[in-house]
């Protein structure tokens, strides 16, 4: 998972699995992870975007979850036995492929990293729940706002664009089946945001054009939970 601010020991830990790892070049719309079966793998991402998806249905498929550079894919099922879901590339990217058994012994060797580990996947589970949340209370245009506004952070603790100026590789489709709209409904949300001057579109990269009115429109609040490694610690 990519954080804002990453807390002591993130960084470190996944400086330290990414090199018991082998890169792993993919493919646009490669499959990495396939529902219901048995892996022995996590996955860091170095370069290019993925995503985690729902079943389909009638050729649609909720899309769960975003990986960006620096986020870790199959955190929050390292104690599954099978994959929850599909994990597929969005983009062709790199992928550093790291053995269940190398974090074990990372964890053992260094043991503040298990309640890092302990801390890592709650964070990621709270950060889905609360999007389920923003799914069910949010407006269509509020939770297009708050995609776009979320990408743009990650991607700049990451590096990536310029400011307002980040890349968004995603079709209509797909942020529809990220924000739970049609992607005609997005492609009209998206034209009156053009049309207002509120943003721009030069794909494959958008500009935030009025940052300051989107966050105002919805109260714009960083649902990235931030673990705490420190916790077993205390008390």
């Amino acid at each position: 998972m990519a954080l804002a601010n990453p807390p002591p020991g993130v960084v470190e830990f996944r400086r330290m699995a990414q090199a018991q790892g082998k890169p792993q070049p993919t493919l646009r719309h490669e499959l990495i992870v396939r529902r219901g079966a048995v892996s022995d793998m996590i996955w860091i991402v170095a370069h290019g975007w993925a995503v985690a998806r729902s079943d389909r249905e009638a050729g649609r498929s909720a899309i769960l979850r975003l990986y960006l550079p620096g986020d870790i894919i199959g955190l929050t099922e390292l104690g599954l036995g099978l994959q929850p879901h599909d994990v597929e590339m969005l983009t062709e990217g790199l992928l550093h492929a790291v053995p269940r058994s190398a974090i074990v012994a990372l964890a053992r060797q260094h043991l503040r990293f298990w309640p890092l580990l302990l801390a890592m996947g709650n964070a990621e589970l709270m950060l889905m729940q609360n999007r389920v949340i923003l799914l069910d209370r949010a407006t269509a245009e509020e939770r297009l706002l708050h995609l776009l506004l979320d990408l743009r952070g990650r991607l700049a603790v990451e590096g990536v664009g310029d400011g307002n100026r980040f890349p968004l590789p995603l079709n209509q489709q797909e942020i529809g089946e990220a924000t739970g709209m049609t992607g005609i409904y997005v492609n009209r949300l998206l034209g009156r945001l053009v049309h207002d001057g509120r943003l721009e579109i030069n794909r494959p990269y958008v500009r935030l054009l009025d940052r300051a009115w989107m966050e105002s429109r919805m109260v714009f609040m960083d649902l990235d939970p931030s673990p705490d490694p420190f916790w077993a610690g205390r008390g």
